[in-house]
């Protein structure tokens, strides 16, 4: 699967990457908000510094982010 700018799921959507999600290019889709249906969208946990966000990374790289758009937005 190829990957997405995140700029293309619209506002409320942001890239979130630890260290090794940056080097590996596996960035993950983060949105906003609190409650149900936000944070990271495969569901990982946010809990480091977003290295992805600060380097500048525009592209979601994660395969279970990847495939949750898909299936929610058909975007591929």
């Amino acid at each position: 699967m190829k990957k997405i700018n995140i700029k293309e799921l619209g506002s409320g959507f942001f890239i979130f990457g630890n260290k090794g999600n940056v080097w590996s290019g596996t960035a993950h889709a983060y949105k906003s908000g609190f409650g149900p249906g936000t944070g990271n969208l495969c569901g990982t946990p946010a809990l480091s510094t977003n290295h992805a966000y600060n380097e500048g990374i525009k592209e979601v790289g994660c395969p279970e982010c990847l495939k949750f758009i898909q299936e929610k937005f058909g975007l591929n």
